[in-house]
């Protein structure tokens, strides 16, 4: 019985340590969006996916944007994404108020990186899988990427709340 106390403390010991360890993965400077920039004035058709008002899964919504010089797809489609939907039965992924998810490409990945208040969210499993493939699919849809990768407040996270960030959302084949 005391060896087995003893055990238990100590895991609960090195538990609590391991918690206060500063990350090592952390990704100090996210990669440059290297997503070929629009020409000038182009037109450009976005694929976006918001939450189902019901919560019962996602809806894609079309929107043609004009472009700003040099603007990239990709961030366009996020700007609008933070707008929110425009399509009846459709809802925002995320609440209003927090910071609008920062999105960079490189190598074939796309990186999401929201603030650390969305891993203080009160979300349920329905909830946070929505808010990830909302943010995923938008990457897809409008990239060349072939996954995506989320980080929360630049690091690499093992969960956002509850569903595992671990491996990244890849393109279907």
């Amino acid at each position: 019985m005391r060896i087995a106390a003893l055990i238990f403390a100590l895991s609960g010991l090195i538990f609590f340590l391991a918690t206060l360890m500063p990350p090592r993965d952390r990704v100090e400077n996210p990669p440059r969006v290297e997503v070929q920039a629009e020409q000038m004035g182009k037109e450009a058709l976005l694929a976006l996916y918001f939450a189902r008002a019901d919560g019962l899964g996602l809806l894609a919504e079309k929107r043609r944007v004009q472009l700003k010089p040099g603007e990239p797809r990709l961030l366009a489609a996020f700007e609008a994404l933070a707008k929110g939907p425009e399509t009846a039965g459709a809802a925002p992924l995320w609440p209003r108020g927090l910071p609008a998810p920062r999105v960079f490409a490189g190598a074939g990945t796309v990186y999401i990186d929201l603030d650390p208040a969305y891993a203080r969210l009160p979300l349920g499993v329905r909830a946070e899988s929505l808010l990830l493939y909302g943010l995923a699919n938008t990457a897809l849809a409008n990239s060349d990427a072939d996954e995506v990768r989320i980080l929360v407040g630049g690091a690499p996270r093992p969960v956002l709340v509850h569903l595992s960030l671990i491996e990244p959302f890849r393109r279907r084949r």
